[in-house]
């Protein structure tokens, strides 16, 4: 039987003091298009949750990702497939809280369309 995955998660500020620092993180907006557009956080790319699978390529496993939908649900899946795929659950992470305890945190100010 395989151990089950565990899923490292990130805070709003956690993540915003990395984006401020330059780290190099990159942040995934698993929701639909239109609701990337409507505001998303900076240098966040969009891949719709259903397109990951057929997307892996795009995913580098040499960088760290922090997979982001709306309440922190779903991306804690997208990163569990992530690592059973071969990622290395150092790198992988969930946004706590998805774009909403981002927007919580830090408000309209916080996201860019």
């Amino acid at each position: 039987m395989n151990e089950p995955i565990t899923v490292n998660e990130i805070t709003p500020e956690a993540l915003k003091d990395r984006l401020d620092r330059g780290d190099d993180v990159l942040v995934v907006d698993m929701r639909t298009p239109s609701e990337y557009q409507s505001g998303h956080i900076p240098s966040a790319v969009n891949i719709f949750v259903q397109e990951i699978p057929r997307r892996l390529s795009e995913l580098p496993k040499d960088k760290d990702i922090v997979f982001q939908c709306w309440q922190g649900n779903t991306s804690l899946q997208a990163a569990a497939y992530l690592i059973d795929s071969g990622w290395s659950s150092q790198r992988i992470a969930s946004l706590v809280d998805g774009i909403a305890g981002w927007a919580q945190t830090f408000g309209k100010k916080g996201l860019v369309q």
